[in-house]
């Protein structure tokens, strides 16, 4: 790795980094019930950032050889972003616990077990449906190195489990799937995302009419990302400088509802995106972002926080707010791990407590609206009906729209007590709220 970075210099590079991941995984595909694929791969994945002229070249290469990445590199910083920040030396931090000793050790017969095991309790209740299940088990060893001198390195495990189920009728295609990615094996609960998968599918059975207009909307954490898309925007320190915020020059206002309370906290053991340091070989830590409605922070990378005269926050992320973007992404400011302050109260006194309205499980083109504005405007793939305080059937054909800026500041009825991890950065419970217009077809 040391030599890419001595061969920047010689061509005249003011400073260059180099991540490097080495990442082994072992990971089966059911389809239709039947296993499809179980297969294994060892990648080692290298990016190269230069810093050239002023300016920032970014490449990365599976295999390739170190000179080819270094040309890329170097090339991409001919016509590369301004670089207004220099590469830190690197030093250990706070060592976060990512690293799960048993995963290693999860053979393809225990996948392929896991797999069968979640077929066989779906078609117990369903057997007419098309059953999926993707499955897999990861090591990654992390190393970063640059010119300034230091290095970071880590090893971290990742377990993904995802079951989906398909019906498609004449006039009705009915999809619906749950996902959960931990850390560690003690993590993964199969048994409750079965579970949780077969609720909804009873909750499914029948189609009836949407709620239109502006019914009370309750936001299942897998559809939080909703409202929440558009405030990794707006708390984004690239975003303030850009001035595409909403949120620029508001640290220290009441934006948000009083209960709504938020913080990025990168030191959660275990957590699905847990690390000792960012990809920018950053310390992690934990940074509120709003408290009791309140403006507290942005978050930074390297350059970002240099554009804004302050520094980086350690959350130089590949991959942007939810997920991993692997080792092609360059890094950005992106949260660690999201956490959304829990109120009170089950699902099903949420639902009580509604009485009557639409409960939003998943929606098609998560993104679609505007962003910078906190606009949303989604198709729901997954939503239920609720009269009297339960759930009567499902919905088709439904849209939902509104602003998140809005609704979590004037429309947030009540907050859930019972939060899950979405999307491998958010930890959120269910959101009760108003001013969501909901349009039928």
């Amino acid at each position: 790795m040391m030599e890419i970075l001595e061969l920047a210099q010689k061509r005249k590079a003011e400073a260059a980094e180099l991540y490097e991941a080495r990442t082994e995984a072992l990971g089966v595909v059911f389809h239709g019930g039947e296993v499809e694929k179980v297969g294994s791969e060892a990648i080692v994945g290298r990016a190269l950032r230069v810093i050239l002229g002023g300016k920032l070249g970014f490449a990365s290469t599976a295999g390739g050889a170190p000179e080819a990445l270094l040309e890329a590199a170097l090339g991409a910083a001919q016509h590369g972003d301004p670089a207004p920040f220099r590469f830190p030396t690197l030093r250990n931090g706070t060592k976060v616990e990512a690293f799960d000793p048993a995963v290693p050790k999860i053979s393809a017969e225990e996948l392929l077990t896991w797999g069968e095991e979640a077929v066989r309790a779906i078609r117990a209740e369903f057997p007419e449906l098309v059953v999926n299940v993707y499955l897999s088990r990861t090591t990654t060893e992390v190393v970063i190195r640059n010119t300034a001198g230091g290095e970071r390195r880590e090893k971290r495990t990742g377990i993904s489990l995802t079951v989906g189920v398909e019906r498609v009728r004449e006039g009705d295609i009915w999809l619906i799937y749950e996902t959960q990615a931990v850390r560690r094996l003690v993590d993964l609960d199969r048994k409750g995302l079965v579970e949780k998968l077969l609720q909804k599918l009873h909750w499914g059975v029948e189609v009836v009419p949407p709620p239109v207009g502006k019914p009370p909307v309750l936001f299942l954490p897998s559809a939080v990302p909703v409202l929440v898309l558009p405030l990794t925007h707006g708390l984004s320190g690239l975003s303030v400088f850009l001035g595409t915020s909403p949120l620029k020059g508001r640290l220290g206002e009441q934006a948000f509802h009083k209960e709504f309370n938020l913080v990025d906290d990168g030191l959660i053991p275990f957590g699905p995106r847990s690390r000792s340091f960012d990809d920018e070989g950053l310390p992690v830590g934990r940074l509120p972002l709003v408290e009791d409605g309140v403006v507290q922070s942005f978050f930074y990378d390297l350059r970002a926080a240099a554009l804004n005269g302050v520094e980086s926050t350690g959350n130089g992320l590949k991959g942007g707010p939810f997920g991993d973007g692997g080792f092609r992404a360059p890094p950005g400011p992106a949260p660690r791990h999201l956490l959304i302050r829990p109120g009170e109260g089950s699902l099903e006194a949420l639902m009580r407590d509604m009485k009557e309205g639409l409960v939003v499980s998943d929606v098609i083109g998560l993104g679609q609206g505007n962003i910078q504005s906190g606009a949303f405007s989604n198709n729901v793939s997954v939503g239920f009906v609720v009269r009297n305080g339960k759930v009567v059937g499902r919905v088709k054909n439904t849209m939902i729209f509104g602003n998140a800026y809005e609704v979590l500041k004037n429309g947030l009825i009540q907050i859930g007590g019972e939060p899950e991890w979405v999307g491998g950065s958010l930890y959120t419970p269910p959101l009760l709220v108003e001013g969501v217009s909901v349009v039928g077809r």
